[in-house]
């Protein structure tokens, strides 16, 4: 959708970037077990600032005003990646109260203020989806932090999780507002019924559907952010409802969405160039690698009342 530019009054970028497995070098005793700091696995504070030097490089190269975060443990490992920025560092931050069960949190980085914050609690989940709503230009928006169960596993689980989130967004129709993250969910059912949670009970396909997944503004060859064996799938996700696309408040910018590749993220197959551990993920740390998701941008902007 054209809009003209003498309407837009602020742009800004939104991204959404799977870190994979961001642990600090402190033992809580909910690491997994090739995180647990100093033991056979060589994972330390030197490792960690490897990690976070690196995680920190594509962050900066994405430039975004809004980039939420998977697989972070805790506030202070976001707080340490934040630093490493730099000049590029956010003035604001969120990171949920984590439950005792869970490892890995979202979180979010934000040069907007964050306004309020709220989380989505499902029966028998450990993790949530986290509501953050920052205030741009003088208006809100909300953005929904998802991390969905595992790609080709808890399917009923993900389903859980797509049927809750419907429910809230139901109630929440008139409201602008983004959802985000890993949802370890391709864009489409396939065989199998992989997808089946985003289509059918979010509701979320071409622009034709009640929410416009932004997968659809690319061709079938790019429409992937990780990759499972030699399989190519599309696990991280930016969606938004139709209140983005009506010209009024906030709009999104149409053929704006991005795969974020840099030559140093891809190994030499053009797969995401992954954090190594030796002997298949069961030996040492090796202090090279990224992670093994590729970040996904969107650009969306204000209009003048």
């Amino acid at each position: 959708m054209f809009v003209p530019f003498f309407l837009c009054a602020l742009e800004f970028k939104v991204a959404t970037y799977n870190v994979e497995n961001l642990f600090d070098a402190q033992r809580e005793g909910s690491e997994y077990e090739e995180y647990i700091p100093n033991n056979k696995h060589s994972w330390n504070e030197t490792m960690l600032q490897i990690k976070i030097a690196h995680i920190a490089r594509v962050i900066s190269d994405i430039d975004a005003d809004i980039i939420v975060l998977a697989e972070i443990e805790n506030k202070a490992v976001l707080q340490r990646l934040n630093a490493a920025l730099g000049s590029k560092a956010y003035p604001y931050l969120f990171y949920p109260n984590k439950k005792e069960r869970v490892n890995i949190e979202t979180a979010l980085l934000s040069r907007f203020p964050i306004e309020k914050t709220s989380t989505i609690t499902m029966r028998d989940q450990a993790r949530g989806i986290h509501r953050v709503t920052v205030t741009i230009d003088n208006k809100p928006l909300d953005l929904y932090l998802n991390h969905w169960p595992a790609y080709r596993e808890k399917e009923d689980e993900r389903l859980v999780y797509a049927k809750t989130l419907h429910n809230v967004l139901e109630k929440e129709s008139k409201r602008e507002y983004i959802l985000l993250g890993d949802f370890n969910s391709p864009y489409q059912e396939q065989k199998g019924h992989w997808g089946m949670g985003l289509v059918t009970f979010l509701q979320a396909g071409d622009k034709n559907a009640p929410l416009y997944n932004l997968w659809y503004e690319l061709p079938q060859e790019r429409r992937y952010s990780h990759s499972y064996g030699k399989e190519k799938v599309t696990l991280d996700h930016i969606i938004i409802p139709k209140t983005l696309l009506d010209r009024k408040g906030i709009e999104y910018k149409s053929g704006s969405l991005n795969v974020f590749i840099r030559p140093y993220m891809l190994d030499e197959n053009g797969h995401p160039n992954r954090w190594q551990i030796s002997n298949r993920g069961r030996g040492e740390h090796q202090g090279i690698g990224f992670s093994d998701h590729l970040p996904l941008t969107a650009i969306f902007h204000t209009l003048n009342d």
